[in-house]
């Protein structure tokens, strides 16, 4: 199972996310937050890409080398199957692991 995972701006939607796809069962994760100046952009939400989004939805996160763990609230944990989420990151677009990490990073702040 190989996590492709993408950081993506997108001023047309007023939000940046980093996107987190399994090449085999197409699930997907997303850490979203609205660009400076949106209603929002204080706080990141989390969504299946499809889903409504729940904000503060992440408890807490660490890396270990390539592997991204992310332990989620209850309510986030019923919408991903499980209250944790580990995977194996490959970056996508030409980033780096170090990359995503200061990007995921950045927007849980």
């Amino acid at each position: 199972m190989a996590i492709q995972t993408t950081y993506e701006r997108h001023p047309d939607l007023g939000c940046e996310a980093v996107v987190f796809i399994d090449d085999e069962s197409m699930a997907c994760f997303q850490i979203q937050r609205d660009l400076v100046g949106g209603p929002r952009a204080h706080e990141y939400c989390v969504t299946t890409g499809a889903s409504a989004p729940i904000y503060g939805a992440i408890v807490e996160w660490r890396r270990v080398d390539d592997r991204f763990e992310f332990s989620l609230t209850r309510r986030a944990g019923r919408l991903f199957g499980d209250d944790v989420l580990s995977f194996v990151v490959t970056p996508g677009h030409g980033e780096t692991v170090d990359e995503l990490a200061a990007h995921v990073d950045r927007l849980l702040r």
